[in-house]
């Protein structure tokens, strides 16, 4: 089946410096744009999609989604074959407490980067199965017959007290805390022609609607007009947006 990938990661109108970044396979993606046509077998099958919000003084959350990311990169590409989807959750799961800890200690190491962190969402395909996995307050939407769901629950304190001025502290992220969990979901068989996945920062859904989403996403509209609906409304964080078409 083929599949298209539209991403963009943009600074926005405010912040001096982009803290968020994009992963797609190999390829990061931070301050650009990207678009790709692929066929669902180009990397044996399986392939890797995040995104990295990261959060920190100085150069902190840049440093962080970016070490997580790439971090991300080598144990995916270092998985086994034949993991079961309880296997791969088990791996999956190591691996956020390894990327947790690593984070911690070079914050600790470096007075510049102490308290850093970052979210993480993504999506993989492994073995002809996709899998959703979130950490934080970025999101992933499916896009299914018109209908547009969210996949993953923002980890804030408004999940907790329904306080919406607590809406952009987070109760669980890389690096920062005592504890980390990441929230990993068996979704499919395999994807089929005609869904969307949409994986995005904060900077996205603080200023644009799961509605005006949803209407966009019908329209077929590329990374790079969210991004656009964002600015439109004031850009006033980091902004990132990938989208995976498949049959497309």
């Amino acid at each position: 089946m083929k599949y298209s990938v539209s991403a963009q990661s943009h600074v926005g109108l405010v912040r001096s410096q982009n803290e968020d970044m994009i992963l797609i396979s190999n390829r990061f993606l931070r301050d650009e744009s990207y678009e790709i046509q692929l066929h669902a077998d180009e990397y044996s099958g399986n392939i890797l999609f995040a995104l990295a919000d990261g959060m920190g003084g100085h150069n902190a959350g840049e440093v962080a989604s970016e070490e997580t990311l790439h971090h991300l990169s080598a144990f995916f590409n270092s998985l086994p074959s034949g993991l079961t989807p309880e296997g791969l959750q088990q791996a999956f799961t190591a691996w956020i407490w390894q990327a947790h800890t690593h984070l911690k200690q070079k914050g600790d190491a470096y007075p510049e980067l102490f308290n850093m962190g970052t979210t993480l969402v993504g999506l993989c395909l492994y073995e002809g199965r996709a899998y959703s996995f979130n950490c934080g307050d970025s999101r992933i939407y499916l896009m299914r017959s018109d209908k547009l769901e969210r996949l993953s629950e923002d980890h804030t304190y408004d999940r907790i007290t329904g306080r919406k001025e607590h809406s952009h502290i987070l109760t669980n992220c890389v690096g920062c805390g005592q504890s980390i969990f990441l929230d990993f979901k068996p979704l499919l068989d395999a994807p089929s022609a005609g869904d969307t996945f949409l994986l995005c920062s904060d900077g996205l859904t603080d200023l644009v609607s799961d509605e005006q989403l949803a209407r966009f996403l019908r329209a077929g509209s590329t990374a790079p007009v969210l991004i656009r609906m964002a600015l439109h409304a004031g850009g006033r964080d980091n902004v990132s947006a990938c989208l995976i078409r498949f049959g497309y």
